[in-house]
């Protein structure tokens, strides 16, 4: 056992952060308790790059506290980067809305997945890693899984600049 890990405060700083965040989310479960049911779960995949992929969803904890009270939950969701093809693969578990009600709104670096109606009310902003084509988005809803699929941009090729 290595005896040195006392004499740092990495250790029980980072420890006592864990600790406040597990106590925050316990909090925000007992506060919700009865209401619409909290999920809170990761997945891990590993991507066609071959490094393993982690990515936290739900509604239960300190980040969507407030929106269990309006009854919005947090699809789970997997985001994959295909460099291969160029192209960035949204997946987002949606049971109990219709097609109609799903809306999509994109920026270069990132995804807003929504509903409107009178079913489940979802939300989920994904950050892209990669600049991506919103012009070039296709999707799909099929039995309770949206599909959405973006061409990556092209990189910007440098530019010199002359010095005066």
């Amino acid at each position: 056992m290595y005896r040195g890990w006392k004499k740092t405060e990495w250790f029980t700083d980072v420890f006592a952060k864990e600790l406040e965040e597990m106590n925050e989310i316990m909090e925000s479960m007992i506060r919700n308790l009865g209401k619409e049911p909290g999920v809170h779960g990761f997945s891990m995949m590993v991507g066609p790059d071959g490094i393993p992929h982690i990515e936290y969803f739900g509604n239960a904890g300190r980040a969507s506290a407030e929106s269990m009270d309006d009854g919005v939950r947090e699809p789970f969701t997997s985001s994959t980067l295909d460099e291969k093809t160029n192209e960035l693969n949204i997946t987002a578990d949606m049971p109990g809305v219709q097609k109609e009600e799903i809306k999509i709104n994109a920026t270069e670096d990132e995804v807003i997945i929504s509903t409107e109606g009178s079913g489940r009310k979802y939300y989920k902003s994904i950050k892209t890693k990669s600049m991506i084509d919103q012009d070039s988005a296709r999707a799909r809803y099929n039995n309770g899984v949206l599909e959405v699929t973006f061409k990556l941009k092209e990189a910007q090729k440098g530019k010199t600049v002359k010095i005066e």
